[in-house]
Formats: C-alpha cells, structure tokens, sequence
C-alpha cells in the first residue's frame, strides 16, 4: 500500500503531496486523515495522509512511514477538504489549515498503549505480550504482530490507547454536603440551595444548578463561606431516560417566524431581533428539534460574555440533553473530557467560540452564529481564515441550516439579504429607550463624566439600580506628551502612540503591547511627561470619588481572568451586589433587567478609527444597548453624524441606503473585495516588491490599490487591495512571489483583514 503525503515544512512546494509507503506492520492504522512521521529530506516531520493506493506509478525506490501518531484519531473527509478550502482562501501552506482541524492537545506529545479488554478471550499468543500487565507501550516489537492484534481489536478483546502528558486525567465530579444548619439570615436564593442539598444530604452541582436554579458562583461562594463542603470524585454515567426542555410561549408573530424556519432551507438565515429573552427562547426551541430529528446543534458565541448567557440560558431550561461547552475557561481535564464526547459523536449541543468551529460533529442539523457582527469573530493567527466562512462550508457539506444572529445588523448582511443570499427573520419590538446626547464641548470642568451622567448615576445608586458605563480604553490616560518639550510620545517599535496604566505605572503601546522598560522623550531626552486622554483606570478612580461607596464592578479581557467570572457578574446582578458596571465596547453584549442607565464615554472616538466600517460599528452599538428598558446617556463633542442620528430613531433601512452609497462611491465591500498584503525585509526590497506588485496587479486586476505604507511593527509595508477577482489575485501573488523568492522577503497575504 502507498499513501500520498503533504509534510509540514514551511517551503514552497510543501502543498504537494509525496508518495511514501506503507510499511506491513503499519497497514492497518494508516488511514486517509492519518497523521504520520516520515523521512523529508534528512528530517523526520509530521505528515497528513490525504490518499492511499495499492499501486503507484513512482518508479524511483519510495521511502516508508515511519510512525502513526494517531491511532483512533483522523481527519474526515469534511475537515481535509476544509482546510483545502482555508489554505486556498488565505493563501497559507495546506498543513497550517489541517493543524486548525485539531485541538492543541492532540498536538502534544503522546503516548500509546495496548489494552486489555476481555483477558479470557484474549488469543494466547497476544497475551503473552502483556505477561502480568493489562496495558502496554505500543512499540515497534508489538506491531510486528499487527495481524493478530488487529484481529483482537475486530473482536473487542483489545484497544489502542492515547495518553496526552498534559491531558487525559478522568474528569471529577463534585458531590456537595451541607456543613452548617445555621443559614437562616441569608439571601433567599442561598438559602434554596441550602436546604435542598440538606434534603438531598448529597447532591451534585448539576443537581443544585437543575433545581434551584442558581449559579455555579453562588455554589462556590457557599464553600467559600464554610456552608457546603465536597468531594471530588470520577462520576458514574447513568443516562437520563428522562429528556426534557422548558416549552417557551411564542405569540403570533414569533410562531410564524419559527415556521418559516422549519419551512425553508438552501441559504443561511438571517435572524435580526432586540428581544434578548425572545432570541434565547427561540434557539432553545430550535436546538431541541433539531436533535429530536437525530441531528447535532452547533451554537459559536464571539465573546465569553455571551458565551456564559447563552450557556447559562440552555443548561437551565433542558435536562437529559447531551449539552457540551468550549472556551477557554475549561480546565484542561474538562477540555479533554468534552472533547472525547464530542469526537465519539456523544453530543447534542454544543456551544464554543471562533476556535470550536472545526469540532468533529459529524451529524449537524443546525449551526448558529451569534452577534455576527460582532469584531471578536475576526482570527488574529495564522491562518487568518473566516468563521463565517468556515460555518458556511460546514453548513453545506453536512446539509446543516445555519441562522446568523444579530442584534446590530451588518451593511453585507443586509445585502445578502437584498440579494436573495439570505433568508432574513425580524422580531423587532419598539421600547421607550428615553436617549439624551451630552454634547462635552459645553461641559465645564470635568470632561469625563457630564454633569447629566453624574446626576443619574446619583439617582440609580440612590433607588438600587444598577448602571452600565462603556469606554474603549483600558489604561488611564491616552495621550502621553513631554512635560518639557509638548512631543508626543510614540512606541519606539511601531510608532503608535503610547498609553500610559497608572495602577501599574507603566507605559505601553496598545498596537504592539510593548512595555517600554524605561520612557525618554525622543525629542529631547528628558523623562517627565503630562497625561491627557482617559481610560478605565481614570473613569474607575473618578467614580470612587464622586461614589465612594458605590459597588463598581470592571469587565475587560484583563479582569476577567478567572474560571466562573462572567458566571460571578450575572450572579452578583442577580442578587443586587453591583452598583456600577464599567467596560469596553464588548459590555454593549451584555443584557441584564437590572440595568437602569447606559452611558457611552465618548461616542464619536468610534468614527475615528482607521476602519471603512465605523459608521457601522457606532450604528451597532447604539442599537445594541437599545435592547434595554433603561435611560441611555451618550457623550461625545461631534454629535451630528448620520449614523448617530439614525441609530437614535432605530431606522436601519436610511442608514443602510446612506452607508451602501458611501461603499459604492468608494469601492468597499460588499462592492469589491479589500484584502491586506504585508511584506517584510530589506528596507529597498520591501518597496520594490510592493510596486511592482501595485504595477502589475493595476493593470490586471482593475483594482484599487492603497500603499505602500511603512509599519515599524512588522519592519515593513502594508498594501491594501481592492478587487472583484481574487483567483486572479492569488494567481498573481503566486508569480510574484516566486518573481522574489531570491530576496528572501516575508510576505504576509490577509483575505479577511479586520
């Protein structure tokens, strides 16, 4: 037998695959999907097998496999031609797009052995390779046997196992006993999940979670507060013959949404509503016919913020449901566990974010995008592929429907949909959002925080209610400025503008993330220096001025670091233990009844950033937070923009018509496509390549070209690119580079730039 191989060695010609043969004691593992070790050059590298023969029409002498790293794993047919489509796109090496097909894990170093299943019927001459042991290295010297061991595997008599030295610890369950009687003073809710685990005297926390419908946060601050103690213990699995989920009340018009649904297939869905509760309820329903038809829901949430809702809503309202989550939060031991479920297609519903879009589920009835238009889908490693492309494909090989949700929605969503691409759902109900725009220019003093704001911050905090304040930055001040000669200090590496983070007293250039060891002004070489602008750190700090007793809670990447924090924020919402929510752009996800008032810092900084689409960002996020039922506070100094005016009177449709323009009169997408080229190297080379490409790629591709423009974070230059032919252009990136491949440049191709 003969297999074909692509090797994973960054060359040019790597995307070809080699034929290499199959040794006899190999034969029955090596699969199509298969990762193996082969001889390269000198080198022994990791290889994917994407075909076997029994004959081959290579008449040179063929090097052999030399190992199988994965015994029960490989790839299907979907993940390989998946990745052909993602290294295609992208423009990256097939290996890089086969790797995304596998968690990081299985990339670790293994270890295999031979187990023992059923010893009495074990054939003799196998079990003389155990002696007195029921599992064994699998070696060299036991494969030479692989006839016969491949016969006991057919039989169930044994097993081939694969230990991660990382992962592949049972995964434990906590089982919860009550430690005190004396609980009578507490909250209602901590008192529920006190005495039905004193009814119980035992209980898990699925059970407590089940019943009582708390929060895993309350759970743990139980054990915190001496009130519960547990065990941990490797749970025995008993099926529930009981499968049930909550049956959620449609009126009219959700029903027949619901239908339409069901009804229709062959596109994407496109499933617009401000109704947080509605779109729970309906994904709920959704996902429960989707399995009781046999098939597997994938559900990808762009932030753990939503991640935590969308889990918290499915895990409370079903029981008996096979119900997985992936992030980034699970311990390695949960990862491993949920993942061996998964793999083993013992799973009905999945929920994971941007990097679980590749998980094997091989019987997808439905796939959801949530917030689709949410910036945090855009994948910042190599290869920089797209979710929605990806779930699009996956949508199609599996014949899965697939409802993008959005409560925001995109200028290309809406045109896909004005084009027959998509199937469009709307549920939108009209609030009394009561909106007031501050306008700072007129405010005296204190420019971050309005006097109107001040004012309602004093009165939600004086009725118990709580407040949400949103502002993109995360350091104190945004401005550094040399106190001696007024120079604006730059990143030394990449010339953007440095931050400076007052609780750690430190500078640091938020394009980069470099922390300079020691800031001297490159003017004139003094070291003290004035902070303008404001972040978080400054808004926090004015806030327990003005509120010393206020209860203010921050959410960014940085505070949020920890396992059950976004579980710990919806909990203490719940139970009235915050005052005061602070955050970046990403808080506009969040949705809580509690929340009274929203104020947005300063609004109009979103339509400064060097993006085509911040008339859309800032469109999203004013109709984001207008999902609540709470007075809305926005400041900023330039007020009058279009987008601002038709978020504020909830009318998509004339901001739809005035952005499309603005995309047509400027060639952006959806009218063309914008690509991003990156090429590093020799300061002159670097130009060069840039140029001539610019020259050659007018010409042929009848597009725009913007650039060349020098970037000291990549020591290079940057070309943007508009288009309507990307096989041309990937043809014409292929003949360049080779055209260069003597001045050894790094060329960085970007289909989907964010």
């Amino acid at each position: 037998m003969f297999a074909k191989v692509v090797v994973d060695v960054p060359s040019s010609n790597t995307d070809d695959t080699f034929t290499y043969s199959v040794p006899e004691q190999l034969a029955a593992f090596v699969r199509v999907g298969s990762r193996v070790y082969v001889e390269f050059g000198f080198q022994r590298v990791l290889g994917y097998v994407l075909a076997l023969e029994e004959e081959t029409d290579f008449s040179g002498s063929l090097k052999p496999i030399l190992d199988v790293i994965d015994f029960e794993e490989r790839l299907a047919p979907e993940q390989i031609e998946l990745a052909k489509k993602i290294a295609a796109d992208t423009k990256t090496y097939l290996t890089s797009a086969l790797a995304l097909m596998y968690p990081s894990f299985l990339k670790s170093k293994v270890r295999k052995f031979l187990q023992i299943l059923d010893a009495p019927a074990l054939d003799q001459e196998v079990a003389s390779l155990f002696g007195n042991q029921k599992r064994i290295p699998l070696t060299g010297e036991v494969l030479k046997k692989y006839e016969l061991v491949k016969r006991e595997i057919e039989k169930g008599n044994l097993e081939i196992t694969t230990q991660f030295y990382r992962y592949g610890k049972n995964k434990t369950e906590k089982y919860y006993r009550l430690k005190r009687n004396d609980y009578g003073h507490l909250s209602p809710k901590r008192c529920d999940v006190l005495d039905f685990v004193k009814a119980r005297g035992e209980a898990t926390l699925d059970e407590i979670l089940e019943n009582t419908g708390s929060s895993d946060y309350l759970v743990g601050r139980l054990v915190k507060d001496d009130y519960l103690l547990f065990d941990e213990r490797v749970p025995l699995y008993t099926p529930l013959e009981e499968i049930r989920a909550m049956q959620a009340e449609f009126n009219f018009e959700q029903q027949q949404l619901k239908e339409k649904f069901s009804k229709l297939s062959g596109k994407p869905f496109l499933l617009h509503t401000n109704d947080e509760e509605f779109k729970l309820d309906f994904l709920l329903a959704l996902a429960v016919e989707t399995v009781s038809q046999g098939k597997q829901v994938l559900i990808v949430a762009p932030t753990l913020l939503v991640h935590a809702r969308i889990w918290e809503h499915f895990r409370k309202n079903t029981r008996g449901y096979r119900l997985f989550a992936f992030s980034s939060k699970l311990s390695n031991s949960e990862y491993y566990h949920n993942y061996a479920n998964v793999r083993n297609q013992n799973a009905d519903i999945v929920i994971g974010m941007k990097s679980h879009v590749f998980l094997p589920l091989n019987r997808l009835g439905l796939i959801v995008m949530l917030d689709e238009e949410d910036p945090n889908y855009h994948v910042e490693q190599t290869p920089k592929y797209s979710v929605l492309e990806v779930l699009k494909f996956r949508s199609g090989w599996q014949q899965a429907k697939l409802l993008l949700t959005s409560s925001a929605l995109r200028v290309e969503s809406y045109y896909n949909y004005y084009f027959a691409r998509y199937f469009y759902l709307e549920y939108v109900i009209p609030r009394e959002v009561r909106t007031r725009l501050v306008n700072m220019r007129r405010e005296a003093g204190d420019l971050l925080l309005s006097e109107a704001l001040r004012r309602s911050l004093r009165e939600k905090l004086g009725a118990g209610e709580v407040s949400l304040l949103i502002l993109n930055n995360l350091s104190y001040s945004t401005d550094v400025i040399c106190e001696h000669c007024g120079h604006f200090q730059k990143c030394p590496l990449c010339r953007a503008g440095l931050v400076y983070h007052k609780q750690k007293n430190t500078y640091r250039c938020p394009s980069c993330n470099q922390e300079p060891a020691r800031v001297v002004c490159e003017n004139c070489g003094k070291s003290k220096f004035k902070h303008f602008g404001f972040g978080l750190e400054r808004l926090k700090e004015r806030l327990r001025e003005l509120f010393p007793a206020a209860r203010i809670t921050q959410v960014d990447s940085e505070s949020m670091q920890e396992k059950d924090a976004y579980e710990d924020l919806f909990s203490r919402l719940e139970e009235n233990e915050i005052d005061i929510v602070i955050g970046t752009n990403q808080l506009a996800g969040l949705y809580h009844r509690n929340i009274k008032l929203i104020g947005i810092i300063s609004l109009d900084s979103i339509l400064n950033r060097n993006d085509y689409r911040s008339s859309e960002i800032l469109f999203g996020l004013i109709s984001k937070i207008s999902r609540h039922e709470a007075e809305v506070i926005l400041q900023g100094y330039n007020l009058n923009h279009p987008a601002i005016r038709f978020a504020l009177e909830n009318d998509f449709e004339s901001f739809y018509e005035y952005e499309i323009e603005n995309r047509k009169n400027f060639n952006y997408p959806p009218f063309a496509e914008f690509n991003k080229l990156e090429i590093s190297g020799e300061y002159r080379d670097v130009y060069y390549y840039a140029n001539y490409f610019k020259k050659i790629g007018a010409r042929l591709l009848k597009g725009e070209f913007l650039g060349p423009v020098y970037d000291g974070k990549i020591k290079g230059v940057r070309l943007l690119i508009k288009h309507q032919n990307f096989e041309r252009l990937s043809k014409l990136l292929d003949e360049v580079n080779k055209k260069f491949a003597p001045k050894k440049l790094l060329v960085n191709f970007e289909r989907y730039p964010n």
